[in-house]
């Protein structure tokens, strides 16, 4: 747990730090781009990714028993809302 809220403050920061920076017109594009880095550091996380896997890696079940595949972080982008134009 301590990983994903490190990850969500480091988010946090980037965000206001990026946003402090620009004109309104490219917030939108950044805090797309600061949320699908966050999605895929989750996954990353999920999947074993960083130095939480020496301490061991975490299992995702759903309610039904159903295992999660491993490589969530390579797959997770095919989940990612669409622009709808």
């Amino acid at each position: 747990m301590q990983d994903v809220a490190e990850t969500f403050r480091a988010t946090q920061q980037r965000l206001a730090r990026r946003l402090s920076e620009v004109s309104s017109a490219q917030c939108a594009a950044i805090i797309e781009e600061e949320l699908r880095g966050l999605y895929h550091g989750l996954f990353v996380i999920f999947d074993g990714g960083t130095v939480l896997a020496d301490d061991g890696l975490i299992q995702i079940i759903d309610e039904e028993g159903l295992e999660f595949d491993r490589f969530l972080h390579e797959i997770c982008f095919g989940y990612w809302p669409k622009d709808e134009d």
